[in-house]
C-alpha cells in the first residue's frame, strides 16, 4: 500500500483505530443526505415531468395544423392538403377536427363552460389515447350521434351515460320570435378519465359531422401523430417547410410552452436547493480536514523532515477527502435510488388529482439526473478538499516541530 493512502485512512480513523473519528462521519453523514434527498427530489420531479407529459400527449395531437382558408378557385382544398400531409414521412395517421365553446346545461340545473372537440370516430383512435381513457368505449353509440364527457365535468353536472344535456352555443339563430340563442340537446354515451384536470372537467367529444352541423363550420383544422416522438419537433419544421403557404403548424411542445416551462423551472429550482446540502457538506469535509491538519502539524512536520515533498502530504489530505467525497456519494446515491423505488413502489404516496392533475407521487429515475447528481458531489468534494490539502503542504517544518 502507498504510504498517502495508508497515512489517509489512518488520519481519517479514531485515536484508538478503530473505525472512523467522530468528525469523520458527520461529515460523512452530511454528504450522504444530501446526495440521498437530490437523487430522491430530481426521480419525483422527473417523474412529474414525465407523467404529466404523457398524459398532454394522450389528450392533444402531437402537431396541430390551422389551414389558411381562402376562396381562391386554384387553392387546394382542404381535404387534398389532409391527404398530402397524411403520406408525409414521418406522419403515422392524421384527423381533422372541429373546435367550438359552448355552456353544457344538466337536466338537473347544472351548468358548465366547456370546450367541444369534433373528431372522426375512427381516425381519433389513431390520434388520441381517447379509447383508453373511456369508462365503458360505447363506440357504436358514438358514431350514432352521442358524445363522450369528461369523468369530472360528468360528476358536476350530476349526469351519466344515456342522459342528456343541452349545449348553449354563443351563437344566435332567427326564428319568428326574432334572435334566440342556438342550442342542441346530445345524448352522454360514456365519459372518459385522462388523470389532467384540464381535459377531464372541461372537455366534450363529439363525432365531426355533428360538430360541423352544430357549430356551423367545415373543418379547417387538423391534428398530427408522429411516427416518432423524439422527431416531432424536425417533423413540424418539415412540415412547415413543405407547406407553410397553406397552413400553420404547431407543435404541442409550443402550444404547452408555458406550463412545460414551469414545470422544468420547480425542477431546476429544486435541485439548487437541494444541491446546497451537499454544499453544506463540502465545508463540513473542509472543516474537518482543516482540524485534522491543525492535530496532526506535529506529524506532518516530522513527514517532512524525513524526506516526504509538498506534494506527498497535498496527496495524504487531498486522498482523505475525497474518501468522505466518494464513499458518501456511492452510499447517497444507492439510498436515494431505494427510497425512491421504495416511494414508486411500496407506499405510492396519494395526491389530490384535482390540484395536482395525478392521484399519486411518481418516480422516474434517469441515469442522466443519476450521473448529474454523483459527478457534481464529487466535484464539490474535490474542491472543497483542495484548500485544507494545500494547507498541509504548506506547513513549514520547523513550525511544526515547535508546536510540541
Amino acid at each position: 500500500m502507498r504510504v498517502e493512502y495508508f497515512l489517509a485512512r489512518r488520519y481519517l480513523s479514531s485515536q484508538r483505530g478503530r473505525g472512523l473519528s467522530v468528525i469523520t462521519w458527520i461529515a460523512l453523514a452530511g454528504v450522504i443526505v444530501g446526495v440521498m434527498s437530490l437523487v430522491t427530489v430530481l426521480a419525483v420531479m422527473s417523474g412529474f415531468e414525465r407523467d404529466l407529459s404523457g398524459k398532454i400527449l394522450g389528450n392533444n395531437a402531437h402537431i396541430i395544423v390551422n389551414a389558411f382558408q381562402n376562396d381562391q378557385p386554384d387553392r387546394p382544398s382542404f381535404t387534398d392538403l389532409l391527404k398530402r400531409i397524411e403520406k408525409f414521412p414521418g406522419v403515422a395517421s392524421v384527423m381533422p377536427v372541429v373546435y367550438g365553446e359552448a355552456f353544457a346545461l344538466s337536466p338537473e340545473g347544472g351548468s358548465e363552460g366547456v370546450f367541444v372537440k369534433g373528431v372522426d370516430p375512427e381516425k381519433v383512435k389513431t390520434v388520441l389515447d381517447l379509447n383508453e381513457y373511456l369508462a365503458q368505449k360505447n363506440w357504436k353509440e358514438f358514431n350514432e350521434g352521442g358524445v363522450f364527457l369528461g369523468e369530472s365535468l360528468s360528476r358536476r353536472l350530476g349526469v351519466g351515460a344515456g342522459d342528456k344535456i343541452t349545449l348553449l352555443l354563443n351563437q344566435a339563430d332567427y326564428s319568428p320570435l326574432g334572435v334566440v340563442p342556438r342550442m342542441k340537446k346530445i345524448e352522454v354515451v360514456d365519459s372518459f378519465r385522462s388523470g389532467m384536470t384540464k381535459y377531464d372537467s372541461h372537455h366534450i367529444y363529439m363525432p365531426l359531422a355533428m360538430a360541423q352541423d352544430i357549430f356551423q363550420r367545415s373543418p379547417h383544422q387538423m391534428e398530427i401523430k408522429a411516427n416518432e416522438v423524439s422527431r416531432i419537433l424536425s417533423l413540424r419544421r418539415d412540415l412547415q417547410m413543405n407547406f407553410g403557404e397553406e397552413a400553420h403548424f404547431q407543435d404541442w411542445l409550443s402550444v404547452n410552452e408555458d406550463f412545460l416551462s414551469a414545470l422544468r423551472l420547480e425542477k431546476t429550482v429544486m435541485a439548487i436547493i437541494l444541491a446546497l446540502i451537499v454544499l453544506v457538506a463540502a465545508f463540513n469535509i473542509c472543516g474537518s480536514l482543516i482540524m485534522i491538519v491543525r492535530d496532526k502539524t506535529k506529524d506532518i512536520a516530522i513527514l517532512k523532515s524525513m524526506g516526504a515533498n509538498d506534494g506527498l502530504v497535498l496527496r495524504i489530505f487531498f486522498f482523505q477527502g475525497m474518501f468522505i467525497g466518494l464513499v458518501g456519494t456511492i452510499v447517497g446515491a444507492v439510498m436515494g435510488v431505494f427510497l425512491s423505488l421504495v416511494l414508486r413502489d411500496w407506499i405510492k404516496f396519494p395526491l389530490n388529482p384535482q390540484v395536482y392533475m395525478i392521484d399519486r407521487v411518481p418516480v422516474d429515475i434517469r441515469v442522466a439526473d443519476l450521473l448529474f447528481v454523483i459527478l457534481g458531489a464529487l466535484a464539490i468534494s474535490a474542491v472543497a478538499t483542495l484548500y485544507p490539502a494545500k494547507l498541509a503542504a504548506s506547513l513549514n517544518t520547523t513550525e511544526g516541530l515547535k508546536v510540541e
